[in-house]
């Protein structure tokens, strides 16, 4: 948080490096360029990291102000997928959505096997299996805290015949 001085051609993420960037709870899905009291641009910074997106990056004017607020939601995924990490929610996201957000599914994915693992009503942990080659599965709402794990291949032959020996 601070004042700076930046040049009359900046835009909210010149703003955001010169400032030394956003802390671990910063909202990278909802940054708010506010001028006279009013927000007159809404920044997801997903858009520009995950597809090079910067049609959103407005361009700052004297007085303005960027808000960031912390970050409210999150879902975790790992496994076998590309970018395993904790992501923010924006909406309601599936889990495909969820796997998309982290670079898709790796080719060692075993996509009948999947858990979310989640905290109940009740207060424990959960765990739900789905199966990523359905649409039920794949359209199944991640909740904020869930944590979605792909399983990987099993290293296991099915339906083959082997023959060995002097045949």
């Amino acid at each position: 948080p601070g004042t700076y001085t930046i040049s009359a051609l900046s835009t909210i993420t010149n703003a955001l490096f010169l400032s030394g960037g956003l802390s671990d709870i910063a909202s990278l899905r909802n940054l708010q360029l506010k001028r006279a009291g009013n927000v007159v641009a809404q920044l997801d910074l997903y858009d520009l990291l995950l597809y090079g997106d910067t049609s959103a990056d407005a361009q700052l004017q004297s007085g303005d102000t960027l808000y960031i607020p912390t970050v409210k939601q999150t879902a975790s995924i790992d496994g076998e997928i590309r970018r395993p990490a904790i992501y923010e929610l924006k909406g309601s996201v599936t889990v495909q959505q969820l796997i998309e957000l982290s670079g898709g599914l790796k080719p060692t994915a075993y996509r009948k096997s999947a858990r979310i693992h989640r905290i109940t009503d009740s207060g424990f942990m959960g765990v739900i299996d789905i199966d990523l080659t359905t649409s039920k599965g794949k359209k199944t709402l991640i909740k904020s805290g869930d944590l979605l794990v792909i399983d990987s291949a099993v290293q296991q032959q099915e339906m083959i015949v082997t023959l060995s020996g002097h045949v």
